[in-house]
């Protein structure tokens, strides 16, 4: 099932797997992969069961929501990327499970240091971005904390802040990326299906692009 996903060979999981939901759920444990781009790419596959088949990927929203609950007791890896990418795809899915992303990026408890998990974060801060991009106002009640993760010490978040912000845009989102048009710092990014390291200069400068369209 990875040699697949790193292919991109989305519907052809399907074909080797059954279209039925142990796959989908051999799926979901594939968020834990140790190898980065395979969990990435179990990120778009999701997606793509939401445009295509998402009978199949219905019931496993509430699971990836739950997840990121605090009382479920889990790390809840991969599951906010997830929810953007399915919402990016068919909102309707997941309608539910925005306010939820929207929740856990204003609760300083989860998103602030000492106490964060910056992986779960920075999910959240990418699944923004695919959720806004196109959409601003469903992301537009968080964007004043979504513009001060710019400012983070942490280069990793300010990159992938500095995309989110790209996505969404607007003249707040355009005034903040300027000003790291010259950060050094270096982040990992998934765009366009690609897992790739960037300053967070050449992002913010790339975004900037993006938010001019």
């Amino acid at each position: 099932m990875a040699e697949l996903l790193r292919a991109r060979k989305y519907p052809e999981v399907l074909g080797a797997f059954g279209a039925h939901r142990k796959t989908v759920r051999s799926l979901r444990s594939l968020l834990y992969a140790e190898e980065a781009l395979v969990k990435w790419r179990t990120v778009s596959m999701f997606g793509w069961l939401a445009a295509e088949r998402p009978d199949l990927v219905a019931q496993e929203v509430d699971r990836l929501i739950w997840s990121l609950n605090d009382e479920a007791g889990s790390i809840g890896r991969g599951a906010p990327e997830c929810i953007g990418e399915i919402g990016r795809n068919n909102i309707g899915l997941v309608q539910h499970g925005v306010d939820v992303v929207i929740h856990y990026i204003e609760d300083p408890e989860t998103c602030r240091p000492p106490n964060r998990n910056t992986e779960i974060l920075i999910g959240v801060l990418w699944a923004l971005g695919r959720l806004g991009g196109g959409k601003p106002k469903r992301v537009q009640k968080v964007m004043p904390v979504l513009l001060s993760f710019t400012e983070d010490p942490d280069a990793a978040v300010r990159g992938v802040a500095a995309w989110s912000l790209g996505q969404i845009g607007g003249a707040d989102a355009t005034a903040r990326l300027q000003g790291l048009t010259e950060d050094p710092g270096v982040a990992l990014l998934y765009e366009n299906e690609q897992l790739s390291e960037k300053t967070v200069a050449a992002i913010a400068r790339e975004a900037l692009a993006h938010a001019k369209r």
